[in-house]
């Protein structure tokens, strides 16, 4: 009889929990809330696994099809993961790019990205763009390290910021979704990202790469769905008070790693409110240009946010001037 009652007793608690599982399952979806889903834009392939960096590109030219799909574009990618930017001779003294995909120029052809007009400018150096899509400043930070022993006659480093590195420097799982959402636009595999967190005194520590977390049935079930969302939240909040003071110390190191090697460091604002890290700059010493453009439907590519060939144009030549009226090449 004990038995019995046992065995009753385990399919009466089993019973209860799967109905509640499917009764939250069916509120979650009349509230609006759905498995997972990847966006599926057909562009794979273009970046390959890094174990220090997450990913980098890979030497190859690449069909970039829109989400619109009314057209596509070319992305020549060479030996260093440096995207082409024209014909000109590499013992030149050089000026290295790096950033996220505003940088790298995604969504445009070569000829169209803000380095190859610069380029047409500048042709008593050698352009370099290393901007990877989807790049937070870390990761940035950690590529530098790598390219400038490759190019050791480096003038100048510039690197591309927009007020969304924040949220990639320290990983938060909002971001961590969103790349892992997207990641069908360039990645074969789930894409992972290293991250900084901050010392007791200060200092910037970098973190090996994470991703987001996947549990079974998320493809399936909305709440298994909401656990992973809800899970990622909590671990990483703690990161978010500290993501604007990393932003001030991936500057500094990106302008202590460029001063090794003889280069002048540039913080190159291309989206986002700078007046928040001015002061930091003027005491650190560290260069920094304000091509801040916003980007009304005349600067973005269609059903995009990515910059188009016009916002190129403003990057180019307010670059060229900045450059110019601050004496940092000429």
């Amino acid at each position: 009889m004990r038995i019995k009652l046992l065995f009753k007793n385990f399919f009466l608690i089993l019973f209860g929990l799967t109905f509640a599982i499917f009764l939250a399952e069916g509120f979650l979806r009349l509230l609006g809330y759905l498995p997972w889903k990847y966006e599926d834009f057909n562009n794979i392939g273009i970046y390959e696994k890094d174990n220090v960096k997450g990913w980098i590109s890979k030497k190859g030219i690449y069909e970039i099809i829109a989400p619109t799909k009314d057209r596509s574009k070319s992305i020549k990618i060479l030996d260093e993961g440096d995207r082409y930017t024209g014909k000109n001779n590499h013992n030149l003294n050089k000026i290295l790019f790096i950033g996220g995909s505003f940088t790298q120029g995604w969504g445009v052809n070569d000829d169209e990205t803000f380095s190859f007009k610069l380029q047409n400018k500048l042709l008593n150096y050698k352009i370099k763009n290393y901007g990877q899509g989807g790049y937070s400043g870390v990761q940035s930070l950690l590529l530098l390290d790598e390219v400038l022993k490759k190019n050791n006659n480096t003038k100048l480093v510039i690197y591309g910021y927009i007020d969304h590195h924040e949220y990639r420097n320290v990983a938060r799982g909002s971001w961590l979704g969103l790349l892992l959402r997207y990641s069908s636009t360039g990645h074969k595999n789930s894409p992972k990202v290293p991250y900084a967190i901050l010392s007791k005194n200060g200092s910037l520590v970098i973190k090996e790469p994470i991703g987001y977390l996947k549990l079974p049935l998320r493809e399936k079930s909305a709440l298994v769905a909401l656990t992973e969302k809800t899970l990622m939240r909590l671990l990483t909040k703690k990161r978010k008070k500290i993501q604007k003071q990393v932003v001030k110390k991936v500057a500094l190191n990106m302008k202590e790693l460029s001063n090794k090697k003889n280069a002048n460091f540039v913080f190159l604002n291309l989206k986002s409110n700078l007046n928040e890290h001015i002061d930091f700059f003027i005491k650190e010493k560290i260069n920094f240009v304000d091509c801040n453009l916003e980007l009304t439907n005349k600067y973005l590519i269609k059903g995009d946010y990515h910059p188009n060939d016009k916002a190129h144009t403003f990057y180019s030549n307010c670059i060229f001037n900045e450059l110019k009226n601050k004496k940092l090449l000429f």
